[in-house]
Parts: C-alpha cells; sequence; structure tokens
C-alpha cells in the first residue's frame, strides 16, 4: 500500500494502539505521524508502515499545518468511524 501525506491511520501497535494518525511524511518503510495533541506537527512520531493500519481518508493540506485543526479533523473523523 502507499501512503501520501495528510492520509489518516490507525495505530496497530504500541502504547498508541488504535489512536488515529495523520501521515506528515513517507520515508521508506517509516512514516512520520501526528495527531495535534500527542504528536504535533513540529515533533511527529516514527512509526513502521506495518504498525498502522490505512484509511480512504486523507486530509487537506491546510488542516496539516496546525495542531488545532488537526486534531479536530482527527476527532471528527474518529467519532464518524469508531473502532
Amino acid at each position: 500500500m502507499d501512503f501520501v501525506k495528510g492520509q489518516l491511520v490507525r495505530s496497530l501497535a504500541g502504547r498508541d494502539k488504535t489512536r488515529t494518525f495523520a501521515v506528515m511524511a513517507v520515508e521508506g518503510q517509516m512514516l512520520s505521524l501526528a495527531d495535534g495533541s500527542l504528536r504535533t506537527v513540529s515533533r511527529p512520531k516514527a512509526k513502521k508502515i506495518r504498525h498502522v493500519a490505512p484509511t480512504a481518508t486523507v486530509l487537506r493540506e491546510e488542516i496539516l499545518a496546525d495542531d488545532t485543526q488537526l486534531s479536530e479533523a482527527i476527532r471528527d473523523y474518529d467519532a464518524d468511524h469508531p473502532m
């Protein structure tokens, strides 16, 4: 699966299991992920591709620039798509 910047993914492993993140960058088999609260846009989390489940949702570029907008977009997504 190819990941793109802004795509929402759900963590499958680790302490953040079941949390939703936005892809900030794709670097080989690693993703930089942010959620606007625990992991901010300026300090994304590195996670292996095999440890996330992709969604079909891709956020607009302007949402990815602000932690508040990003966390609100993820909160709205989680409300509409419970695990």
